[in-house]
């Protein structure tokens, strides 16, 4: 599994002047989404319960009907 957040520099500007300081950012990545060997989709999330995302999307577009649908994924 890849890291969900990352260590960047940012830059804080108010009244009394600017502030280099690192911060944590939350990581996207892309997933492809593939199905029967074809690409279906690619969406940007946060890395971590991808199979249950592709699940959720698979459901939401009519694709599958219930788990039993599935027969792998990996």
């Amino acid at each position: 599994m890849s890291r969900v957040t990352a260590r960047r520099p940012t830059l804080r500007i108010s009244p009394e002047g600017t502030i280099q300081r690192p911060d944590t950012l939350a990581v996207e990545e892309p997933l492809e989404i593939r199905t029967r060997g074809e690409s279906l989709a690619v969406t940007m999330r946060t890395p971590g319960a991808d199979i249950y995302l592709i699940h959720g999307f698979l459901f939401s577009e009519g694709i599958i009907a219930s788990a039993e649908d599935i027969v792998t994924a990996r």
